[in-house]
């Protein structure tokens, strides 16, 4: 949900980037690990799927500023939040 309440509709794409993210807060993750996790296989060095999945999943976040999802050395990211593992 947004800062308003609003559902926010994600693709099954974007949901399972979240996923990964969401069950791995505040470690860093490679473009390789996410490529592998979401897609099975590693990620080559032209291959900018997860950059764009990324750049579309903070679209709807509203996470322009890069402050939930942070981009750490160009190719590593990591989602900066405390999740609780209650729900």
């Amino acid at each position: 949900m947004d800062e308003e309440g609003q559902s926010i509709e994600l693709t099954s794409g974007l949901y399972e980037l979240l996923l990964v993210f969401v069950e791995h807060p505040n470690r860093i993750l490679s473009r390789d690990q996410l490529m592998d996790t979401l897609h099975g296989r590693e990620a080559n060095s032209y291959d900018r799927s997860i950059d764009i999945q990324l750049s579309r999943l903070r679209t709807k976040l509203d996470d322009k500023s890069a402050k939930l999802i942070k981009t750490i050395r160009n190719k590593d990211y990591m989602l900066v939040a405390d999740i609780d593992t209650a729900l």
